[in-house]
């Protein structure tokens, strides 16, 4: 049965964590210095030590995955552990400044270790969700196949709505032209914006309506109408000899086709952004917050 890094050997890096911040909490209760707790006492500096090692250890989990050959632990392990020593450096990094913030160097280091541990449980919670969703969202299919058929398919549409008339082939090509896929880094976070083609299929909807109701001179008309009515199934079922009708329901049916798949597509690219967008923010932040780590405890030896 497969296990879960968060169970890895029975929840040993939660029992380890937990039980590390029970015991910093119960020296920092007990502990009474004359002047309050702050980062320049012994127990400070203990807390200090400590959250600094535990920095360094978590931010080596990049190059220990890339070992494979190595002997200290396995991949799993140092992710289990990663998870939850991360979560209690928020504890021991709290503890060590006695609630002391400010303007300064040593608050701006703390205020980036906050910042790198919510972006690393949003990684937990993303890589927990999305990979499930994505998997049962493509169903075996993949999203370059997904776009192969909506380029096909509107190749196809282009097409059929040549036979039909200059008017519906220029509105077919139109909404051809705005089929959005991907996009910014804002829009495949936020899903693309858009009708995601409606109102193209409801224009074309209306010209199929006219044509099923039209007479004489009102027919003439039809391929310029583009209003938002709705069909029925019934209506279209008793025009089915009509050439043109047929052509028109044929269109409908590949550019449903060509929506929905234009739909998947964008759904797929959204969950893959909201899945990746914690490394491109947990990488630099920890970059940035090894930087600041150094520069606050220089500054701390420096001038205390």
């Amino acid at each position: 049965m497969h296990e879960s890094f968060l169970r890895h050997e029975r929840w040993r890096y939660l029992k380890a964590a937990v039980a590390l911040c029970a015991l910093a909490i119960a020296v920092y209760l007990w502990h009474d210095p004359l002047d309050g707790p702050n980062g320049g006492t012994w127990l400070g500096y203990a807390l200090g030590t400590l959250g600094a090692l535990l920095i360094v250890w978590l931010a080596w989990l990049g190059v220990r995955k890339r070992r494979y050959a190595s002997n200290l632990g396995t991949v799993k392990g140092w992710v289990s552990g990663h998870v939850y020593f991360g979560s209690a450096l928020l504890v021991i990094a709290t503890l060590h400044t006695g609630f002391q913030f400010g303007w300064n160097l040593h608050t701006l280091a703390y205020a980036l270790m906050v910042l790198v541990v919510a972006s690393g449980v949003w990684g937990v919670v993303a890589y927990a969700r999305y990979p499930r969703l994505i998997t049962d969202h493509r169903a075996q299919a993949t999203r370059e196949a997904w776009i192969e058929d909506v380029l096909d398919l509107n190749e196809r549409a282009i097409q059929l709505a040549d036979q039909i008339s200059p008017d519906v082939h220029r509105f077919v090509l139109r909404g051809a032209e705005r089929v959005h896929l991907g996009g910014s880094w804002r829009e495949q976070l936020l899903g693309v914006r858009g009708d995601g083609g409606k109102g193209e299929m409801q224009a074309l909807t209306e010209i199929l309506r006219k044509k099923l109701t039209a007479t004489g001179a009102e027919r003439a008309a039809v391929a310029d109408a583009e209003q938002i009515i709705l069909l029925t199934d019934e209506k279209i079922m008793m025009s089915e000899r009509d050439p043109a009708i047929e052509r028109l329901k044929q269109l409908l049916e590949l550019l449903t086709r060509r929506n929905d798949l234009a739909g998947r597509v964008n759904q797929d690219v959204q969950m893959h952004a909201r899945l990746q967008i914690w490394l491109y923010l947990h990488v630099p932040l920890t970059a940035a917050l090894l930087a600041a780590l150094t520069a606050h405890v220089v500054a701390v030896f420096l001038y205390r």
